[in-house]
């Protein structure tokens, strides 16, 4: 299965621009429910943002939330998958990197996003008609 057939897309990737402040970011995130912000500029990647990048580079640090642009804490080192990539190249990245997260884009422009919580029951779906198929006994 492909990443195109299961990633969020459109209205469900939740993104701000730089120049917006982090309680834009943590209000778009309390609405959608989400721990992720994807910081975008005219569809195109700049960066990504998480609540624990707010917890520990705002609220622990004592700034203020309402004067902080995202650009000055969004991560700009972004590590993104493709459309056409497949669940288990998509987990293995994520697994190699240490991310939970992975916006998926296609000549630079975001066209979706997926995280682990939207790989896991996809892939358990998999594993069990893999092992489904092995389990099968064989005619003798």
């Amino acid at each position: 299965m492909k990443l195109q057939d299961i990633m969020r897309r459109g209205r469900d990737v939740v993104s701000c621009t730089s120049s917006e402040f982090v309680t834009d970011a943590a209000r778009k995130m309390k609405e959608h429910n989400v721990g992720c912000i994807l910081i975008t500029e005219k569809g195109s990647l700049k960066g990504i943002l998480t609540d624990r990048d707010i917890a520990l580079n705002v609220i622990a640090e004592g700034k203020d939330p309402r004067e902080i642009h995202l650009g000055d804490i969004m991560k700009t080192n972004v590590i993104t998958g493709r459309p056409d990539w497949d669940l288990f190249e998509a987990t293995q990245v994520m697994s190699e990197k240490k991310i939970r997260r992975l916006p998926i884009t296609s000549n630079e422009r975001v066209e979706g996003f997926i995280s682990l919580a939207d790989l896991a029951p996809v892939l358990k779906k998999e594993l069990d008609a893999i092992l489904e198929l092995d389990a099968t006994p064989v005619a003798q």
